[in-house]
């Protein structure tokens, strides 16, 4: 979501977070933290494992298999080849996506111009 003075989004990093989950949870700010660091530590242990990770209506993380493959350099297109491995993808959950579809205020998004008819000009 772009700010209002600005065309970059704006990121929300760990700290505002924590500052986030304390002021909706009613919890202190180091057990927010708290909160937040065993959150993403215990998800990298379990994805580690193999095992997938739901939160119902958020999404879930899970490690999926990539196959090897070649590619051409950017810079030389000199074939470049990638091995096998691992990588960790998150699929987004039923709330998480409703919440992308979610119109924004009137105030951030552009107004829309009205469709063009056929053979208009």
């Amino acid at each position: 979501m772009p700010t209002a003075d600005s065309k970059t989004p704006k990121i929300v990093g760990k700290e505002e977070l924590a500052h986030l989950i304390a002021a909706r949870a009613h919890v202190d700010l180091k057990q927010a933290d708290a909160m937040l660091d065993a959150l993403t530590d215990t998800v990298r242990e379990e994805v580690a494992k193999g095992h997938q990770v739901r939160l119902m209506g958020f999404g879930s993380w899970k490690l999926t298999a990539v196959a090897a493959r070649t590619i051409k350099s950017i810079r030389g297109r000199t074939p470049i080849h990638l091995p096998a491995g691992k990588r960790v993808s998150f699929s987004t959950g039923s709330l998480l996506a409703e919440a992308a579809k979610a119109p924004t205020s009137a105030k951030q998004a552009p107004a829309s111009k009205p469709a063009a008819k056929k053979g208009a000009k």
